[in-house]
């Protein structure tokens, strides 16, 4: 059985959402919403409402996904993944791990998502993985 294995970049402004089967190929982005990135701006009930309608939208992005890689530069990939801890329990057990990388090429991000579903990434054991271990 082929699973469907998903890599999603994400930062505060977008997450490109990418499938990996056969190579690398772009599934969808999600945009969020415009928000204030300046040094004064202090968070508040809208942009937490921004962030929820964001990270609710990338998550439906991610339904098709059996195995789910978060990748990014920034807080926010910590915070989508204690979204989806909180919000998403049919596809949280899919998020294999959570990996800090800056804005990558595609080759490089193809080269990171093969070395991650193929050898099997850092820690596979107990996170979710519907792969069987020998021990």
């Amino acid at each position: 059985m082929s699973l469907n294995q998903s890599i999603v970049w994400i930062d505060a402004e977008e997450a490109q959402v990418l499938g990996v089967e056969n190579g690398l190929h772009h599934r969808s982005t999600v945009q969020a919403e415009d928000k204030d990135t300046s040094a004064e701006s202090q968070p508040n009930d809208e942009d937490s409402g921004k962030e929820t309608a964001f990270f609710h939208n990338v998550a439906r992005a991610l339904d098709w996904a059996d195995e789910i890689l978060i990748v990014g530069p920034s807080v926010t990939k910590v915070a989508f993944l204690k979204y989806m801890h909180k919000n998403n329990h049919a596809i949280d057990p899919r998020i294999l791990g959570v990996e800090s990388i800056e804005r990558p090429t595609d080759a490089e991000l193809a080269a990171f998502a093969n070395l991650y579903f193929t050898l099997g990434g850092p820690a596979r054991s107990g996170n979710g993985s519907r792969r069987d271990t020998a021990e």
